[in-house]
Order: structure tokens, then C-alpha cells, then sequence
């Protein structure tokens, strides 16, 4: 036996199944995936008709476009922002915040992506990132090239490596 077993770790088939709110009642025992991994170099990438639910945190009391990390932090985006593991500047866009985020598997890339408000719009660029980079949005997966800015829409999911960070627009209430 050698120790090993066959039991998914963090999950028990006694414990309930945690699913969006909108659906209800009992699910087909055989719907439910208790195998998913890590989307890494190799593996399926997520499905992108699944829902992602973001930790809470403290929102900063802003209008304009915000980061949703998976530590529960949120970030204003109010000039270009470099992700990745260990970001530093890239040229063109001085003064740049530069996010870092972790990433235990390494697929996010020291400089991954950039993300950058333009009249009204938020924008991504992959920075030749090892593992890509994609945008979800109404079910769709849309990657980013390394040559052009691609649009992010209100409630999007922009996928870095296995890397998932949300995007929330919140309006101007003072106009």
C-alpha cells in the first residue's frame, strides 16, 4: 500500500458539492468532477463555460476598471499594469505598477501580460509569455497575441498560465 491512495486531497464524498447559485436541486453523481487539476504545461485548459468565483476583499472605493486576485485582493487599474511572477518595466510604458502575483505551479512568466485603460476600455497584451495568455468572457475563450492589445469586457476572466484574474468595471456614480 505504501502510504498512497486514490482519495482526491481536499475533497470527501460526504461533503456537499459546491456549484453556482443558480443551479438548484441534486446533480448526476457522474457530472461532478472531483479530478480537475491545475491547468499546467500539458494539461486540458479550463473549461471556459465554468464560473470562477473570486475571494472577497476590501474594494478600494474607486470608478474604473479593477483587478480581482485570487488572494482576495483588488486593484485599481488607473495607468498600464505589468503581471507576472517577478514583473519590472517594460519599455514604452513608463511608470507602470507592476503586479505580482503568485504562482506556485510557474506558469505565470516573470513579465506575463500588460493591461492597459484606453478610453474606456480595458485592454491585454501577452508579453511573450511562456504559457499565453486568454481572455473568457460569455463562454468564450479569445487568446491574446503578443502583437495586439485585446479587448477585456466588464466580468471578464483574463487566464495567465493557470493564473486567473477577474475584471470588474464599476461605473461612475457621480456623473
Amino acid at each position: 500500500d505504501q502510504g498512497v491512495n486514490d482519495v482526491t486531497p481536499g475533497w470527501q464524498p460526504e461533503q456537499p458539492v459546491l456549484r453556482p447559485p443558480w443551479l438548484s436541486g441534486d446533480l448526476d453523481p457522474s457530472l461532478i468532477d472531483t479530478r480537475t487539476k491545475v491547468v499546467s504545461p500539458g494539461m486540458p485548459p479550463r473549461d471556459p463555460s465554468e464560473p470562477v468565483f473570486f475571494p472577497a476583499g476590501t474594494t478600494p472605493d474607486v470608478s474604473g476598471w479593477l483587478l480581482l486576485l485570487a488572494d482576495g485582493n483588488r486593484l485599481a487599474v488607473e495607468g498600464p499594469v505589468v503581471v507576472g511572477r517577478k514583473p519590472y518595466d517594460v519599455e514604452g510604458f513608463p511608470g507602470a505598477v507592476l503586479l505580482a502575483v503568485e504562482d506556485r505551479e510557474k506558469t505565470v512568466s516573470k513579465n506575463h501580460a500588460i493591461l492597459l485603460p484606453y478610453d474606456g476600455g480595458l485592454f491585454v497584451l501577452d508579453l511573450n509569455s511562456t504559457n499565453g495568455v486568454s481572455v473568457v468572457a460569455n463562454r468564450r475563450r479569445s487568446p491574446v497575441t503578443s502583437t495586439e492589445f485585446a479587448p477585456v469586457p466588464d466580468g471578464a476572466v483574463i487566464e495567465l498560465g493557470s493564473y486567473l484574474l477577474g475584471v470588474d468595471h464599476v461605473p461612475d456614480t457621480t456623473a
